[in-house]
């Protein structure tokens, strides 16, 4: 779990009767934790730099150069079935620490949920994102790059109450400015706002919103640390600026940065 959330009390009553009712569920659960954040924090895994991934979302992969099956097959072999997931450089821009390389230095760590392996040795696997990481350096291995990674968390609750409630202080901005309004609306507000445009949308029946996406994704999440994942999974806008919601540790900044989006679509309709 995020530290923000950790660092909540539990709710005693629910704790004893998840104790009482299924405690063998409740040490597997706490085992698998352990073992996901000693492989998250600071850790060296297989990359692949193919495209964008996000936490809690799916994402699908057709498998087939020789050293990606390699590495597919080591990480099922290992029992964690993990690997990082990086968009690839295209404007090859510095990447800090790293300087010149193909892919850019945050990325997704991938769960492999369900893998078909064809006869031919290619295969089709279903994936999904489990945290965000930032690559610290990196080196190959038989063909494909492996790297030390470092996990990325956001701020805690706390902090995020103090940035809203510093930036939705004081009066609230003029009409026709755009930005200001953005840093002026509530987090929840900002959510709703995000919501909203999906239902026009789909009311409009445009096509990135059609009912096989939905089947893939799910419908758009009202949890507000979720929700600018799925619209960046779904909406079709330019790859580098969906990366932007990746080094972002702040769930109200994704949440400005999906406004943002929606903003600028809404206007170039008009």
């Amino acid at each position: 779990m995020p530290p923000g959330v950790q660092a909540e009390p539990s709710n005693k009553r629910i704790s004893l009767l998840l104790n009482g009712l299924v405690p063998d569920l409740v040490a597997q659960r706490m085992v698998a934790g352990a073992q996901e954040e000693a492989m998250d924090d600071d850790a060296t895994i297989a990359l692949f730099p193919c495209t964008l991934a996000y936490p809690f979302m799916p994402i699908f992969l057709h498998i087939f150069e020789p050293r990606y099956r390699l590495m597919i097959r080591r990480a099922i072999e290992s029992g964690e079935r993990k690997f990082g997931m990086m968009m690839y450089n295209h404007n090859h821009q510095p990447q800090g620490h790293l300087g010149q390389c193909n892919f850019m230095e945050y990325g997704t760590l991938l769960h492999i949920e369900r893998i078909e392996v064809f006869p031919d040795g290619r295969s089709l696997i279903e994936t999904k994102g489990i945290s965000r990481f930032r690559v610290l350096e990196y080196s190959m291995r038989d063909g494909y790059t492996v790297g030390r990674i470092q996990r990325i968390d956001d701020v805690s609750l706390p902090e995020e109450e103090a940035l809203e409630a510093r930036e939705t202080a004081g009066a609230p901005p003029a009409a026709d400015d755009a930005v200001e309004q953005l840093n002026h609306m509530s987090t929840q507000r900002l959510l709703e706002k995000g919501l909203d445009f999906i239902t026009q949308a789909t009311a409009r029946s445009e096509s990135w919103v059609h009912a096989g996406v939905l089947s893939a994704y799910g419908q758009p999440p009202t949890d507000p640390a979720i929700f600018p994942y799925w619209l960046a999974s779904v909406l079709p806008i330019n790859q580098e600026q969906k990366y932007l919601l990746l080094p972002t540790t702040s769930v109200r900044e994704r949440l400005k940065i999906t406004a943002r989006w929606i903003q600028a679509l809404e206007a170039s309709r008009w």
